[in-house]
């Protein structure tokens, strides 16, 4: 006999605890985050360029300023100046493929009308090339 369940079973306690946070403290910790970062990239610009290596000093600088407009994206979303930067960055995105969105048509041929030019050269195989013919030419005198 099998044992008849809850109908509203109830999950046992998580063994983890929550601790809330206010969204300015997350977003605080994000922006210190993202300047230690940055601080730790100019440190390897500066040893690369003391190394002689220009090209790698001049991107590890790029990404700091980079990092560090981040961390003040942050900082700013923080004390309420500005829209959370990742919630951002998102629907920019969406709106930018909302925009430029082309719904795909499909090609259908009925034997009535003539092949279209795309279906010829997705279907045109090119010739062989040198080493698929000597392969070829080898296996003909084996055969």
């Amino acid at each position: 006999m099998q044992e008849e369940k809850p109908a509203n079973p109830q999950s046992p306690p998580s063994e983890y605890i929550f601790q809330a946070r206010s969204v300015t403290e997350d977003c605080l910790a994000v922006a210190n985050i993202h300047r230690r970062e940055a601080k730790q990239l100019y440190e390897g610009a500066q040893k690369s360029e003391a190394e002689g290596r220009f090209e790698e000093a001049h991107l590890l600088k790029d990404l700091a300023v980079a990092r560090e407009a981040t961390a003040d994206e942050f900082e700013k979303t923080a004390w309420g100046e500005t829209r959370d930067p990742i919630v951002g960055e998102i629907l920019d995105w969406q709106e930018d493929i909302s925009s430029t969105y082309q719904p795909h048509k499909l090609t259908f041929i009925t034997g009535n009308e003539p092949v279209p030019q795309q279906l010829i050269e997705e279907l045109y195989q090119p010739p062989p090339g040198l080493f698929t013919r000597f392969v070829a030419w080898v296996g003909h005198w084996f055969a």
